[in-house]
């Protein structure tokens, strides 16, 4: 088993507390390198302020997700995003079959602002309207050294429909998913409904670091 790198920014103005959590609601095994550490399942991170840390190649399907004030640990659960419209960064740790191509570790990753109901029928319908709202409470960027950059930030509004999408996300509609480090605003840089074709979801390699930037404005 293997660790995988992952540094997460925060880039805002204010204190934010940032959670990993397994899908069994669960906190993920992480490890925060000193001075962060977590308390309630959530790191603390100042303003203009960087945390590193570890995940065991063993993690599999996790999600970050950050929150403006501190958690009791049952409610620190990114697994829950959708029912408090919250910002989703989609991680799925593995190594060997999980990887392509076949390595001793990696890391997949994407941001999903999916509304709790919404499906592939829904979108097409009417862009998933009264399905939850969006999923969506703080701009994130995700980054890895030889692989795309997804950017996803408000403000929120009607531009795709009226269930309040972050407005600078990319476009949802597009044939084009980002494919390298340059951010591609045109293209798809989340998922906004369960499978879109191209699909924005990317494999950070091994010895790579996944970069989570949690960006300044709405």
């Amino acid at each position: 088993m293997e660790n995988v790198n992952v540094s997460v920014t925060n880039s805002g103005v204010n204190a934010i507390y940032v959670a990993f959590t397994l899908a069994s609601g669960n906190a993920g095994p992480i490890s925060w390198a000193a001075p962060c550490a977590s308390v309630n399942n959530q790191v603390t991170i100042p303003p203009g302020q960087t945390c590193q840390a570890t995940v065991p190649s063993s993690a599999g399907a996790t999600r970050f997700c950050a929150y403006t004030t501190l958690q009791s640990p049952a409610k620190a659960n990114c697994f829950l995003a959708q029912s408090i419209n919250q910002t989703m960064v989609e991680t799925n740790f593995g190594a060997n079959g999980s990887c392509y191509p076949s390595m001793s570790s990696c890391v997949w990753y994407d941001i999903s602002v999916i509304p709790s109901s919404c499906t592939d029928q829904a979108w097409a319908a009417n862009q998933c309207a009264n399905t939850g709202g969006a999923s969506y409470n703080l701009p994130v960027a995700l980054a890895c050294k030889n692989g795309p950059t997804y950017t996803c930030r408000g403000p929120t509004g009607n531009q795709f429909g009226s269930a309040m999408y972050p407005s600078n996300c990319g476009n949802p509609n597009a044939a084009c998913v980002p494919t390298n480090s340059t951010p591609a605003p045109a293209c798809d840089n989340a998922y906004f409904h369960p499978t879109p074709v191209p699909s924005p979801n990317a494999e950070c390699q091994v010895g790579q670091t996944l970069f989570i930037t949690f960006l300044p404005g709405p």
